[in-house]
């Protein structure tokens, strides 16, 4: 890990336990003064907004795919696992984006089946005609953005939301609590809650820090090292507009969408460093996948036959004028010229 990273993750974790301590004292105060449930680019950002965990974890089975060698015995059942794994993703990514659109679970799951249809062949499309060296280096960079997806996004967040119970803005103002009643502060362990109630942390504020893994692009890529800042720098402009979106909606407070950042990033850091930094197994093992083993690489007859040498023999020749160099090949088979006699 550089010095500058260094100080990067401590700059960050500074402004979140600042952002958390403001939410204790002023998320009631936002919330009321942001809250727009018509915003139409909020809602927007609702639906769609929570994409990059489903397409890391998509992309890195279709990568893995198009990996599988031509001569393994169980080429075609892992394909079919392969393909089955990347389409279920999309199903999953669509089920989940229009929870706020659609109450209804069988319209939710024909959403899911229409964004896998759409989605997985134009995934397979993007990977068809990588080689295989590009596919070895987008194996190591996908499977360590889907450790980081599936950690955060996928399984610590949805624990949290369910163990803390927090009411979420817009559920008090459904209910008529226009005084808030209900709401608690962010460090408050409500129980365990299983409809409802799930306003921290923030899993769309989560979804979106998932992007930093493209700054770890420089890891696998050396040509995407020097495009650093400008990820980060998207990145940031995505996490801020679903974080702004999400409290526009009166869906999160303050400290939800800091604390859904808060586990995204430290996610990311912590996985950076132990899969690039610390230990390398997964990347050492891709790497050494679909080489040819040592026995293929010898033959049976040995190479008895030396290819001739070629030896270059520069004379001088004199002209009038100039001294001219010419190059005369000499085989090695050729005999050997006879010493220079003085006359």
């Amino acid at each position: 890990m550089t010095k500058t990273r260094k100080i990067l993750y401590v700059g960050v974790f500074v402004l979140i336990a600042a952002l958390l301590v403001l939410g204790v004292f002023f998320d009631k105060t936002i919330a009321d003064k942001m809250y727009q449930p018509e915003n139409v680019m909020a809602i927007i950002l609702e639906i769609v907004g929570i994409f990059p965990p489903f397409i890391f974890v998509s992309s890195m089975f279709v990568v893995l795919f198009y990996f599988v060698k031509g001569e393994d015995k169980n080429r075609a059942l892992k394909k079919a696992l392969c393909a089955a794994g990347a389409a279920l993703v999309y199903v999953g990514f669509g089920f989940t984006a229009v929870e706020q659109v659609f109450d209804g679970f069988l319209w939710r799951i024909v959403v899911g089946l229409g964004a896998a249809v759409v989605l997985t062949p134009l995934t397979f499309l993007i990977f068809r005609k990588k080689s295989q060296d590009t596919l070895k280096r987008l194996a190591i960079f996908l499977i360590f953005a889907s450790i980081v997806a599936v950690i955060s996004s996928l399984i610590s967040i949805n624990v949290l939301k369910y163990l803390w119970g927090r009411p979420r803005y817009r559920e008090m103002i459904a209910d008529g609590d226009f005084a808030l009643t209900a709401f608690t502060p962010w460090y408050k362990i409500n129980g365990f809650s299983l409809h409802g109630h799930h306003s921290f942390p923030s899993g769309h504020t989560c979804s979106a820090t998932n992007l930093l893994v493209l700054c770890a692009l420089g890891e696998v890529f050396s040509d995407e090292e020097r495009k650093s800042t400008m990820y980060a720098v998207f990145c940031g402009v995505y996490i801020f507009a679903m974080a702004y979106s999400r409290m526009v909606l009166g869906a999160h407070f303050l400290s939800d969408v800091t604390g859904g950042f808060f586990i995204g990033f430290l996610t990311y850091a912590v996985a950076r460093y132990v899969y690039f930094d610390k230990s390398r197994i997964v990347i050492e093992a891709i790497m050494q996948a679909n080489r040819p083993k040592e026995d293929d690489l010898t033959t049976e007859e040995p190479i008895t036959e030396e290819a001739p040498r070629v030896e270059v023999d520069v004379t001088p020749v004199q002209t009038e004028d100039e001294i001219l160099f010419t190059k005369r090949v000499v085989d090695a088979q050729e005999e050997e010229k006879p010493p220079f006699e003085e006359k």
